[in-house]
């Protein structure tokens, strides 16, 4: 990790290095074809490794250790790009931030996701929040990166990143206090990381506009 994130924040990562995992990426991946070949191929009802705060709370603990199996995705080209998708998102993540600091995300943006399923009462994809805290970094620190939407269509990660930002900003602005919350929870671990940095870049970018403006640039 470089200057753009806080000291405190580089320190306390060090020190938290020993639980980093390597290739991160590749171990989501691998487990959410697992998924879909367990669920559609031999019956595993994976349903029951959905987070569910209702039957948690009733007695259903391994509820907790939700199943990256990509919920929803039973057409194996959907799957596909999915996992290359999540294979070179958490890649270039692992390479710019190294293992730990990837690690630690994926693992605060885990439970915030459960944190948030209590609070508002209600089943949640895990690793759909997951993914996208883990997008949303992306977006931001390599913002001009070019994807290929199903291999043709180029969109920069920032414009993919600012959607995503832009959908969530409305959702909170006209949600209840419960949603305000919820939302807020989920992206804890993006707001810890990025939130000095985004404040900086906001006022850098007033700044400019100022002397624009000052000097009829």
């Amino acid at each position: 990790m470089d200057h753009r994130f806080p000291a405190w924040l580089r320190a306390t990562l060090r020190k938290l290095d020993f639980i980093a995992l390597p290739n991160l990426g590749m171990l989501v991946c691998g487990l959410t074809v697992l998924g879909f070949v367990g669920q559609n191929f031999l019956g595993v009802p994976l349903e029951r490794f959905v987070f569910d705060p209702v039957m948690f709370r009733e007695g259903e603990w391994w509820r907790i250790f939700s199943y990256p199996a990509g919920q929803g995705l039973d057409n194996p080209i959907w799957v596909l790009l999915f996992v290359l998708y999540v294979y070179f998102v958490m890649s270039a993540l692992e390479t710019q931030w190294g293992t730990g600091p990837l690690t630690i995300y994926t693992l605060l943006s885990y439970l915030s996701a459960i944190g948030a399923s209590l609070i508002a009462d209600r089943p949640l994809n895990i690793w759909y929040y997951v993914i996208e805290n883990i997008s949303l970094a992306f977006g931001t620190l390599f913002p001009h990166l070019e994807l290929y939407l199903f291999f043709v269509l180029p969109v920069k990660a920032k414009w993919l990143a600012l959607l995503a930002g832009a959908v969530l900003l409305l959702q909170f602005a006209v949600g209840d206090l419960i949603t305000k919350a919820f939302l807020a929870v989920l992206l804890f671990p993006y707001l810890l990381f990025f939130g000095p940095y985004l404040y900086g870049e906001i006022r850098a970018w007033i700044r400019r506009r100022r002397n624009r403006g000052r000097f009829g640039g």
